[in-house]
């Protein structure tokens, strides 16, 4: 019962790490992606902007996806240790 208790606690322990680690990835991938539609705003184009804050738009979603797909496996990795 008490091991029960403690494997649970341990699972949960790593779905909340796998959380706040995909909060932070997505918080720096909107923040690089902030920093890079600045840089754009200096000395470009019109087209020149928007092709970068598409670019920055683009690289920030694909982190988040990437983020989001190891939460994911961690969750799962948590889900499967604390079923044994």
């Amino acid at each position: 019962m008490a091991n029960e208790n403690v494997g649970k606690a341990k699972a949960d322990a790593k779905k909340g790490m796998a959380d706040i680690g995909n909060k932070m990835a997505h918080a720096k991938a909107d923040a690089t992606a902030d920093v890079e539609k600045v840089k754009a705003n200096f000395g470009h184009s019109v087209a020149e902007k928007k092709e970068a804050y598409a670019k920055a738009d683009i690289k920030a979603t694909a982190e988040k996806a990437t983020a989001d797909i190891k939460a994911s496996a961690k969750k799962a990795t948590a889900d499967v240790e604390k079923k044994h």
